[in-house]
């Protein structure tokens, strides 16, 4: 956001100089043109990223509905203290694991054997740990940085939904056999 601004804020700049240096005439409406289309698109660049960015507008509205469901699907659980049975806590486990490997998805993580941690009502979760592959095994630098973000951004979005901390979420790269964070099983 600061680096817009500052774009903004230089383009306005040289604009202001242009037309101080450009005589009036000719020159300073071809100046003011050029100069306007200029402003517009160095201001619309979010704007543009956001429509154009390679589904990341699609990818934000799908976590933004995992999230919703998630909330609607722990305000129904609670609601319904009196039915608390095996039948109903395996449905939900299966749902979060079903959330979780579609929230992978979206980073183009493949998400394998989660494992969920629940508090003692048997519906918080309190941790998450998964093994995952993303994106391509190439031993680039690049790939191995771009792989590595991916899964950040995999626990980032799994920690806001499900209110965990960093933390308290796992997990394991296929390469290397151990718990991104240290923890070993």
């Amino acid at each position: 956001m600061s680096q817009w601004l500052k774009a903004i804020t230089g383009c306005l700049c040289i604009l202001t100089i242009l037309m101080h240096l450009v005589p009036k005439g000719k020159f300073s409406v071809y100046v003011r043109f050029y100069g306007g289309l200029l402003f517009f698109l160095v201001a619309a660049g979010p704007l543009w990223k956001l429509l154009a960015g390679e589904g990341e507008l699609e990818r934000l509205l799908q976590l933004e509905f995992l999230r919703s469901d998630s909330y609607d699907l722990e305000s129904s659980v609670s609601g319904m203290a009196e039915l608390k049975n095996d039948r109903i806590r395996e449905a939900y486990r299966d749902e979060i694991v079903r959330q979780i490997r579609e929230i992978a998805s979206a980073y183009g993580v493949e998400a394998k054997n989660i494992q969920l941690t629940f508090g003692e009502d048997g519906y918080r979760i309190t941790g998450i740990s998964m093994d995952a592959a993303a994106g391509s095994d190439e031993g680039t630098t690049g790939a191995k940085a771009a792989q590595m973000e991916a899964l950040e951004g995999v626990k980032r979005e799994c920690a806001g939904v499900y209110a965990l901390g960093l933390d308290q979420i796992y997990i394991r790269t296929g390469e290397s056999r151990q718990w991104e964070n240290g923890w070993t099983r």
